[in-house]
């Protein structure tokens, strides 16, 4: 007669089997990993970190936080991430790992707070490329909807927006000095 197995014994079987064991740990591991993930990508869109290389740059961070986009009536304000991480998670990937590039560069001393202002027009050029290209997408996430009613801005402004839009402008092409100040590029 077969004695019924102990709890132990069945765990022991069941861990003979390695694809039943590596399953759960598989789907733990990946878990974990995907909330690690989302730990940097949330904490990597924060002004803090931004700022924690940033503000060595001195004007950088001053100039945004005297901007609309940091001081604002309604006691919304625009994060670096807003503006500089685009929002479709393919994009928003290429971005980051581009960025890498900021961290090396300054590494190894090719950017510095004594040089950055001779290396800022650059800087500011391939931001504002990137922004033409995408029909400044990223203005377009905040400035849409019930957050951008054309009908309730000046009337210069809404005259130069329907202008903007025959001309096949872009956010970008006026708001140059928005939250930094303009860079004149020779």
């Amino acid at each position: 007669m077969n004695q019924p197995l102990s709890r132990w014994q069945r765990l022991w079987r069941w861990l003979k089997h390695p694809l039943w064991l590596g399953i759960p740990i598989g789907i733990f591991v990946l878990v974990l990993m995907g909330a690690g993930f989302q730990g940097v990508m949330v904490a990597s869109n924060q002004n803090a970190f931004c700022f924690s290389c940033h503000l060595s740059m001195d004007t950088i961070v001053q100039e945004y936080k005297a901007s609309p986009h940091y001081v604002s009536d309604g006691d919304v304000y625009a994060t670096c991430a807003d503006c500089h991480v685009p929002h479709p998670f393919i994009d928003k990937m290429k971005v980051k790992i581009a960025a890498t590039a900021d961290i090396y560069y300054m590494m190894t001393g090719k950017i510095t707070k004594e040089n950055f202002e001779e290396h800022r027009p650059e800087l500011a050029q391939m931001v504002w490329d990137d922004m033409e290209a995408d029909n400044s997408a990223n203005c377009r996430h905040c400035h849409a909807g019930d957050n951008f009613l054309l009908s309730e801005q000046p009337q210069r402004a809404r005259l130069n927006h329907v202008q903007m839009d025959k001309r096949g402008e872009t956010c970008i092409d006026c708001h140059t000095g928005i939250a930094h100040k303009r860079i004149v590029i020779k």
